[in-house]
């Protein structure tokens, strides 16, 4: 999330396309760590009798959000300027990464009060 983040965060401050290059990679490398790593938490907090209509129901919401997220950072682009959309996705990935450790300390506490009651 950091990573995902950072990478939205300098993408419109780039000054010349040497410096845009390595600042998608940030973006990139992020987004692919993130993507797995969200499916697995989701399938950890999800029932298992559950898990497929979670995951179903995860998908969905990602892809919703790949229809709106472009219409949402055109408006914002065009109301706010072009460093509008960058700066409110990684505002959003920072709430999420927020969230997301949340859920992780949620997860490894919960397994260690297992462990103590075994």
């Amino acid at each position: 999330f950091a990573l995902t983040a950072a990478g939205l965060a300098l993408l419109p401050l780039a000054p010349s396309y040497g410096w845009l290059f390595p600042v998608m990679g940030l973006l990139a490398v992020g987004s692919a760590l993130v993507n797995p790593c969200l499916s697995a938490l989701v399938s950890l907090h999800a029932p298992p009798e559950r898990q497929g209509a979670v995951l179903g129901a995860y998908q969905a919401c990602g892809s919703l959000g790949r229809i709106v997220g472009p219409a949402l950072g055109g408006l914002l682009f065009t109301r706010l300027g072009p460093a509008a959309p960058y700066g409110t996705g990684a505002v959003l990935v920072a709430l999420g990464g927020v969230l997301a450790l949340s859920l992780v300390t949620q997860v490894r506490m919960s397994g260690a009060g297992a462990e103590q009651s075994s």
